[in-house]
């Protein structure tokens, strides 16, 4: 059986990255009845079945899971040769799939957006806001932006600005409380813990003396937690504890006389946060001049 490449993968990639046969319509513009059937006649013709299908959901088989790694790198491929094609115009054009990370994104890259777009109006943004790790080339993004990144061979990865990790409490909660001196002191105040998005496993603290030990906290007494440090910093406004958080998260805050820094002598930095790429021989247009544009606006740090 003849297998229509140009119907039928589309469907098993889209498929396969949302593991829903809804979502995959939805990002290809078509009908859940037209991916179940474009999927139903590659499995016919490859002789295989590619996903396990119930009422609720959708995961791929290993035969699935293989022939999905192995197309991977040919469709990058493909994709490589259409964007250097289109460089070959001198018109940056196509989709650009973006993953950001949730907050610095909406504060810091979203304001850029409308610029961009107008600079290069050929170009589409797909723009995912998500805090976790992703896999560029198994989900097919063109770039990232975040600082939680597995970096290889294959990754190039270029410093945005530095993150630097402070502690914080309303006025109101210092007042009751009073204001920890050290670290150790941590244990008699209520602290507002970050959970990894993925794993739900809470993050120890960790703080750098003024001599450059570091001091890890883990176990702090805690009554709430969170997996977005954005809410942290909201929760710490309304006087429930002390909560860290990136200062260009809570620099307003700080302005508004909001939150207040506290244990400056130990703040940390986090990895800076950063713009990462699959390395390629030929960089295609669309991702060349988004990165040339983002750092060129916050390179200087934000």
């Amino acid at each position: 059986m003849d297998i229509e490449l140009s119907r039928h993968l589309p469907a098993f990639i889209a498929a396969a990255q949302t593991h829903n046969f809804s979502a995959a319509a939805r990002q290809l513009g078509v009908t859940p009845a037209a991916i179940s059937k474009n999927i139903r006649t590659l499995e016919q013709g490859l002789g295989v079945r590619l996903f396990h299908r119930s009422t609720h959901a959708l995961s791929l088989t290993d035969e699935g899971a293989a022939f999905h790694k192995r197309i991977c790198p040919v469709v990058d491929e493909l994709r490589e040769v259409l964007g250097t094609t289109r460089d070959e115009s001198g018109t940056p054009a196509g989709k650009l799939r973006i993953s950001l990370a949730y907050q610095y994104g909406r504060q810091y890259v979203v304001p850029l957006l409308k610029g961009f777009l107008e600079r290069y109006p050929h170009i589409e943004l797909d723009m995912r806001f998500e805090d976790r790790i992703v896999d560029l080339f198994e989900e097919g993004i063109d770039l990232a932006i975040g600082n939680q990144i597995n970096q290889d061979a294959s990754i190039v990865a270029r410093p945005i600005t530095e993150i630097n990790l402070v502690y914080l409490a309303s006025p109101c909660f210092l007042k009751k409380h009073g204001t920890p001196q050290h670290p150790d002191d941590l244990e008699h105040y209520n602290c507002i813990v970050y959970r990894s998005p993925t794993t739900l496993r809470r993050k120890p603290w960790q703080f750098c003396t003024p001599q450059g030990e570091r001091i890890v906290k883990d176990n702090l007494k805690s009554n709430i937690s969170v997996t977005n440090p954005e809410l942290g910093l909201e929760m710490a406004v309304e006087g429930i504890g002390i909560s860290p958080g990136p200062l260009f998260y809570a620099k307003e805050l700080i302005a508004q006389g909001k939150l207040v820094p506290i244990l400056t002598d130990y703040q940390n930095q986090l990895p800076a946060m950063m713009i990462y790429y699959p390395s390629r021989k030929q960089l295609p247009a669309k991702s060349r001049v988004f990165i040339d544009y983002v750092l060129e606006q916050l390179g200087n740090g934000s």
